[in-house]
């Protein structure tokens, strides 16, 4: 019979090649990648035959190609470069340790065409780490960039927001410190009260851009803190224009309560009613003197939805997925007319809810948001859904 010839040689003792592998690659702390050990050796045994057709191709440009395709199969993902080279040193003894035992002795120009095609591998895998290095520290710094400009941006915020509110306080505590010098404090009482007034005016915007930020991190961190009844849409959507009402009029603004079938909903009714303070507060904001704002909810069996219209310019389509972004305002806002926030934890505080919020507009059409909240039976369908679905994984995870 014939001997052997080396290709044949290593095709035929694939098994026995990936055996002493697995072993010497444990004994080297070189754990497999993440799929099922069968998977794995599977893979091996595939490349090792690979490789012996390789050899047998020759020189010839293919034979390249076969070698290289081990690049998205190895055994060692490529964790990190000393283990892929150390993977493959053990790769290229293991089959001159099998081949020499099966009574063959290689020459060194086969010994080196070997070696040659397992680097071609090797060469794909150090290449494709590499790639993968790079992109995982270019993800790094692109987050790191983002965190850097959101805390800048938090720190704009803050300290042009915060900084016009106290320079009234400090101007107004001056004036009043010099009033209450006054010999005659009756003549000074009219200023007195005027003073008060617009220290009380930037504590409550002070307040309100701290509560914001703080509210904006717990929708960062998943943390929305909602206290969850029913509650009845026309009584949210009459207090919704209650309490917008001294804004709306000092525009002046007309709020129409356009009202609906009244239903249930389950909510926090204080955060429902930050929602709509957010949201009419905008409609208010973009509104031109003596325009209405029609306030309006719609019901269906799993849902509520409530919808806030106003006539004002409407919004480019451009710009509409920019309006739930963390400190995006509109290009067309005057200076100091707000800081971006609301929309953002209008829409964190909805989805809290298990809701949806989304907006409707058009230059020169008037824009209308809207946000749906679940019904009783829509929390229950919602809830008989979750579980249903939970029970498939569990069986599925049983049947494996």
């Amino acid at each position: 019979m014939e001997p052997k010839k080396l290709h044949e040689l290593i095709h035929d003792n694939a098994d026995r090649i990936v055996e002493l592998f697995v072993g010497r690659a444990r004994r080297h702390d070189l754990p497999p990648r993440e799929a099922e050990h069968s998977d794995v050796v599977d893979d091996l045994n595939r490349y090792v035959r690979e490789l012996a057709l390789a050899y047998q191709q020759g020189d010839d440009d293919r034979s390249e190609a076969v070698a290289k395709a081990h690049g998205g199969q190895r055994w060692y993902a490529g964790y990190d470069l000393r283990s892929v080279l150390l993977e493959y040193e053990v790769l290229r003894s293991t089959i001159g340790d099998v081949v020499t035992q099966a009574g063959y002795e290689m020459s060194t120009g086969e010994l080196d065409r070997v070696s040659q095609l397992v680097n071609s591998a090797l060469a794909e895998a150090a290449v494709e780490f590499t790639l993968r290095a790079s992109e995982q520290i270019n993800e790094a710094l692109s987050l790191a960039e983002k965190a850097v400009r959101a805390r800048e941006d938090v720190i704009a915020v803050v300290s042009h927001d915060l900084k016009n509110p106290l320079s009234v306080i400090y101007g107004s505590v001056a004036m009043l410190d010099a009033a209450l010098g006054e010999e005659h404090l009756e003549a000074a009482r009219s200023p007195l009260r005027s003073h008060v007034t617009r220290i009380r005016r930037s504590s409550i915007r002070m307040n309100r851009l701290i509560t914001d930020l703080l509210d904006l991190a717990k929708i960062r961190d998943g943390q929305v803190e909602i206290q969850v009844n029913e509650e009845h849409t026309s009584d949210l959507l009459a207090e919704a224009i209650d309490q917008s009402t001294p804004l709306a009029e000092q525009r002046p603004i007309k709020l129409v309560n356009a009202g609906g079938p009244d239903g249930l909903v389950m909510c926090d009714r204080e955060r429902v009613l930050q929602v709509f303070d957010n949201i009419v507060g905008n409609a208010v904001k973009f509104s031109s003197p003596g325009d209405t704002v029609h306030l309006a909810v719609e019901s269906s069996p799993h849902e509520c939805t409530f919808a806030v219209r106003d006539v004002g310019p409407g919004i480019p389509e451009h710009q509409l997925p920019l309006l739930f972004d963390r400190f995006w305002t509109s290009p067309r806002a005057t200076s100091g007319s707000g800081t971006g926030l609301g929309l953002a934890i209008a829409r964190g505080i909805v989805a809290a809810h298990g809701g949806r919020i989304w907006v409707e507009s058009a230059p020169g059409e008037g824009t209308s948001f809207f946000f749906a909240l679940p019904t009783p039976s829509g929390v229950r369908a919602r809830d008989a859904f979750e579980r249903l679905e939970l029970a498939k994984r569990v069986a599925r995870s049983s049947d494996q």
